[in-house]
């Protein structure tokens, strides 16, 4: 144990550098990537941290939770919080009992007197062990963590939702306290490649089909060549940060970073898998290709020669790493879950869903269809997020289907009434897309690739995707 503690303590003094000199973060590694990087890009999502909460930012690897740690330090030291009350370290590959290690036997700084402590825990979820329980008593116990301020930062589903159980009532008087972040939203892609997009207005996830919508969607239309090419190029490159400097400087998404997120994937999601490299490729590239259907593991596994089981199994490693979400089907007359009914799954961002074909071009990308379908249904998810409705929440939005078995792709009550399609087509066949929409209770919302249609209020409209994801994504 000595040993041991003397490796935490050197571990924590190497990741805080601000304790040593205030222009730390012009020589932090992370930071001057952003930098060099050129698209000034920071996320709100650890904006507005109150003091004594328990915070937990969920996201999939790779998409910056480190970056937003510390550009969140950055800020709380320009506030005026003292360096040495706070406190950051990467748990990766800790046990468990290292955390009460680190606070009850490690030799810290003092902070100054009066002054709580800011605790940051990255990849909290890479500890070995129950390691929710060691930050309860904690929170219970010591005095210089129960009145602390306390990020945990960790990219497994499964192990963050056991941990707001054991957690709860623990949390602190504060509103907010799940955060999530995920790749940027195309109104964020956009802007950072055109900053004069930045006028465009904005649309709530509620007003799709309204007089307010319809004077939006005519608005960005002087912008519609700079937005059908955005999107498209958006669809190719997605919203991490490395892929989205690489569009920016009209570059390939860079090879390492492609490796890296299969490593992610393969290595880290599929961590209890046997299955090999070539197979995995395979079946992500069949799961990722049937995005537009409700999921069938059995159809699935007899294309990739793997079990339906199996394939259940792996679609559940993809959810807890974030990698993707559910959009379940919903029950005739409520916005709930359809008992026994199949979900659509998709792919959180256009990279993961093409990553087969960026390692190897010789398997078939996915369609530009399926593609749009799937980031205009992040998009409303994105806006339902932005909007207070948490990420773990599943039965936001919905599939219709009708009772002639034909499917309506997004619905739900905070979509106040509206359903959207997402298609991508260019010509008046649209309202041919949209009979099934028309046919409903809803009011039609058919995304196309540039067309725009919203003279009668009584009917379908037809509205780019490039514009629609403009004015409601993040």
């Amino acid at each position: 144990m000595p040993t041991r503690i003397g490796q935490i303590a050197q571990e924590i003094a190497r990741m805080n550098p601000w304790w040593r000199s205030p222009d730390w973060a012009e020589a932090d590694h992370d930071l001057r990537e952003v930098r060099d990087s050129g698209l000034g890009y920071r996320s709100p999502c650890l904006d507005n941290l109150q003091p004594g909460g328990l915070y937990l930012l969920r996201g999939p690897r790779r998409v910056g939770k480190t970056v937003s740690v510390k550009q969140a330090i950055q800020s709380l030291l320009a506030s005026g919080v003292p360096p040495l009350a706070i406190v950051r370290f990467a748990a990766d590959g800790w046990l468990a009992n290292d955390l009460r290690t680190l606070v009850q036997n490690v030799a810290l700084p003092p902070a100054p007197e009066g002054t709580s402590r800011w605790w940051f825990i990255d990849e909290v979820t890479a500890v070995k062990g129950d390691w929710a329980t060691q930050v309860k008593w904690l929170r219970d116990n010591d005095p210089t963590v129960s009145t602390a301020t306390v990020v945990l930062t960790g990219s497994n589903a499964e192990s963050l939702t056991s941990a707001s159980g054991t957690l709860a009532g623990r949390r602190g008087r504060v509103s907010d306290t799940d955060r999530t972040l995920l790749p940027m939203g195309f109104r964020t892609f956009a802007q950072l490649l055109r900053p004069e997009l930045a006028a465009l207005p904005r649309l709530p996830v509620g007003r799709l089909h309204s007089r307010e919508a319809a004077q939006g969607y005519n608005a960005a239309l002087p912008w519609l060549d700079d937005l059908v090419r955005l999107w498209e190029v958006y669809l190719q490159y997605g919203g991490f940060p490395v892929a989205v400097a690489a569009a920016r400087q009209a570059q390939p998404t860079p090879a390492w970073f492609i490796d890296d997120l299969f490593a992610v994937l393969h290595r880290d999601a599929f961590a209890s898998s046997r299955l090999s490299e070539s197979q995995t490729s395979v079946l992500v590239a069949r799961l990722w290709a049937g995005m537009g259907s409700p999921v069938n593991t059995s159809s699935i596994g007899a294309d990739t020669d793997v079990s339906h089981d199996a394939v259940a199994r792996h679609i559940g490693y993809l959810r807890d790493s974030y990698l993707l979400w559910s959009c379940p089907q919903t029950a005739d007359g409520a916005y709930i879950r359809r008992d026994r009914s199949p979900e659509k799954l998709y792919a959180i961002d256009p990279v993961i869903a093409r990553l087969s074909h960026l390692r190897n071009p010789a398997r078939s990308d996915v369609d530009t269809t399926i593609l749009t379908e799937m980031q205009v249904g992040m998009a409303l998810r994105r806006a339902t997020l932005a909007g207070g409705w948490p990420w773990t929440a599943d039965e936001v939005i919905f599939y219709h289907r009708t009772k002639s078995r034909k499917e309506i792709d997004f619905v739900g009550e905070l979509l106040a009434g509206t359903a959207v399609e997402g298609k991508y087509i260019e010509t008046g066949k649209w309202r041919g897309k949209a009979v099934t929409v028309k046919a409903s209770d809803w009011a039609g919302v058919v995304t196309t690739r540039n067309v725009l249609d919203c003279t009668d209020p009584a009917d379908a409209w037809a509205v780019p995707a490039g514009i629609l994801a403009a004015l409601v994504d993040t």
